[in-house]
C-alpha cells in the first residue's frame, strides 16, 4: 500500500507535470471548464463522486481549494492524473472489467481486495439496496448481474457496480465495469483506486439507510 509520503511525492510530480501543459486544453479533453477568477487566478471545478472540488491556478501555483470540500491526498493525485491523462476521446459504450485495462491482471489481486470484496460483503445478500442509493449517486442500468449501478465518477469516467445474488449453491458475486475508453483518461493504478472510492462511496450511502 502506498504511504502518505508516496502520495505527497506523486502529487508534487503531477503538479509539476500539469504546470508544463496547456491547462485549457487539458480541461477540454477532460470535459471540464476553466474559469477566470481574476487576472492572476483561474479555477477548474471538478465534479467527483457527487461533490465538486476546485483546482486553483494562481501565480503559477497549482493547488486544491480545500476550504469547502477537503480532499484526501490519494483523491488529489487521482484528479490531477485525470487532467494530465485525458485524451478527449469519446466513450466507447462498451463495458470492460479491470482485467482488460493495461496491466490489469498484474494489479488484479489488490483490485479485488480494494473494490470487489467490500462490494460483495455489503451488497451481496441485498443487491436491491443499490436501487435505494441510485438516486443519490447514479442510476440502475441493465448489465450482467441481478442489479447494476452506474456512477458518473468523473466527467468522462463512468463506473458500474454489478452484483449477482447468491443462493443455496453459490455465494453472491460482484464485479466492477468501466467504459472501454477508461485507459484514455486514467492510469491503471488510478483506475483501481477509483473503483474502490466508488464502492466505499456507495457503501457509505447505503449505511445511512440501515
Amino acid at each position: 500500500m502506498p504511504t502518505e509520503q508516496d502520495y505527497k511525492t506523486a502529487r508534487a510530480l503531477a503538479v509539476e507535470t500539469l504546470a508544463k501543459l496547456d491547462i485549457g486544453e487539458c480541461c477540454i479533453k477532460a470535459g471540464l471548464s476553466l474559469e477566470t477568477v481574476s487576472t492572476d487566478k483561474k479555477r477548474v471545478p471538478i465534479p467527483y463522486l457527487g461533490k465538486t472540488y476546485h483546482l486553483t491556478l494562481c501565480d503559477e501555483k497549482i493547488s486544491f481549494d480545500e476550504e469547502v470540500n477537503p480532499l484526501k491526498l490519494p483523491d488529489q493525485v487521482l484528479l490531477l492524473h485525470y487532467l494530465i491523462t485525458a485524451t478527449g476521446g469519446p466513450l466507447e459504450e462498451r463495458w470492460i472489467t479491470f482485467r482488460e485495462v493495461p496491466s490489469g491482471p498484474f494489479y488484479y489481486p489488490s483490485f479485488v481486495k480494494r473494490a470487489i470484496v467490500p462490494l460483495v460483503k455489503c451488497f451481496g445478500q441485498k443487491p436491491e439496496l443499490l436501487e435505494k442509493v441510485a438516486g443519490a449517486v447514479g442510476q440502475i442500468v441493465k448489465l450482467p448481474g441481478d442489479k447494476a449501478l452506474k456512477v458518473s465518477a468523473l466527467s468522462r469516467v463512468p463506473v458500474v457496480l454489478s452484483l449477482w445474488k447468491g443462493d443455496d449453491e453459490f455465494p453472491p458475486e460482484g464485479n466492477v465495469y468501466f467504459d472501454a475508453s477508461v485507459a484514455s483518461y486514467l492510469p491503471t493504478e488510478d483506475i483501481a483506486y477509483l473503483a474502490g472510492a466508488v464502492v466505499y462511496k456507495v457503501i457509505g450511502l447505503a449505511r445511512n439507510l440501515f
